[in-house]
C-alpha cells in the first residue's frame, strides 16, 4: 500500500509531468520552388526538411542540360540544404547553355564569355543567397563557373567543387590574389574537357598560395559516375557550416 505522503507527491509529479509542452512537430517538408533572381531562373529544392535558413548550396548545370533532372537528383542530398539550381541562358539542343564554347577560340576569347556569364549568373546567385555565404559546385560549363566564382569571390564562398571543368588563363587568380578553396573532381578519360586542362587550373591557384586539389577517376570520361557524386556529397557536407 502507498502511503498518503507518497500518493501525493506521485500526484504533484504527474501534474508537472503533464504541464510540460509536447516537442513542436519537425518542420513539412517545402517543395521545390521555382524563382527568379535578378531574371537569373532557379530551382530550389530543401531535402531533408530545410528551411529558408539552411545553409545555400548552389549546383550548375552543365552545356545542354538543365535544372529539372538536377533537382531531381539532388533531392537526395544527405543533409538539410537551400539547394539553388539555376537556370542557363541560352537554348541549346534539349537544354541550355551558359556562354559559348567551340574550337579555335583564343583565350582571352573564352575568358571574356565565362566570365560575363559568370558575372551576370552570380547577380542572382546573390540576390538568392541574401548576404549568406555559399557553397558552390557544377558540372563541365558548370565547373569552369564555379572556378571562376571561386576565382572572384573568396569572400562569399565558403568552397567550390568543379566537376569535369577548368578556368579560363583570364580568370585565374594572379599577384597572389585570394580565392576560395577548391576541390576539383575530373576523369582521366575526358574527352570533352581534357584533365590536363583541369590540374593546369587547380596548379594556377595553388601556385597563387590558394587551397586548390583534384580528385582524379581512372578510366572516367566527361561525366558524374556514383562515385564521383558520393565523394562530391562528402565533401561538400564537410564543408557545409553548422
Amino acid at each position: 500500500m502507498f502511503s498518503r505522503r507518497e500518493l501525493i507527491l506521485g500526484a504533484v509529479a504527474f501534474a508537472i509531468q503533464g504541464c510540460k509542452s509536447s516537442p513542436p512537430p519537425p518542420p513539412a517538408q517545402l517543395p521545390p520552388r521555382r524563382a527568379s533572381y535578378e531574371g537569373v531562373e532557379v530551382i530550389e529544392i530543401f531535402p531533408k526538411n530545410a528551411t529558408e535558413d539552411s545553409p545555400v548550396i548552389v549546383a550548375i548545370h552543365g552545356m545542354g542540360d538543365a535544372p529539372e533532372p538536377w533537382a531531381d537528383t539532388w533531392q537526395r542530398f544527405p543533409k538539410r540544404a537551400r539547394i539553388i539550381i539555376p537556370r542557363a541562358f541560352d537554348r541549346f539542343g534539349p537544354g541550355w547553355s551558359w556562354f559559348e564554347f567551340k574550337d579555335g577560340m583564343t583565350d582571352e576569347e573564352f575568358g571574356a564569355g565565362v566570365g560575363a556569364a559568370e558575372a551576370r549568373l552570380w547577380k542572382g546567385i546573390a540576390k538568392a543567397a541574401g548576404g549568406k555565404k555559399l557553397i558552390v559546385t557544377g558540372f563541365s560549363q558548370g565547373g569552369i563557373l564555379s572556378f571562376a566564382m571561386a576565382s572572384r569571390h573568396p569572400d562569399e564562398i565558403i568552397k567550390a567543387f568543379p566537376v569535369g571543368g577548368s578556368c579560363p588563363g583570364p580568370l585565374l587568380p594572379k599577384n597572389k590574389s585570394r580565392a576560395a578553396p577548391i576541390v576539383a573532381f575530373h576523369g582521366t578519360a575526358d574527352p570533352i574537357l581534357e584533365i590536363k586542362w583541369g590540374r593546369e587550373a587547380v596548379h594556377a591557384f595553388v601556385e597563387q598560395g590558394n587551397k586548390a586539389e583534384l580528385r582524379e577517376y581512372e578510366g572516367i570520361g566527361h561525366t558524374i559516375t556514383q562515385q564521383i557524386r558520393d565523394d562530391l556529397w562528402g565533401e561538400i557536407q564537410k564543408a557545409m557550416p553548422a
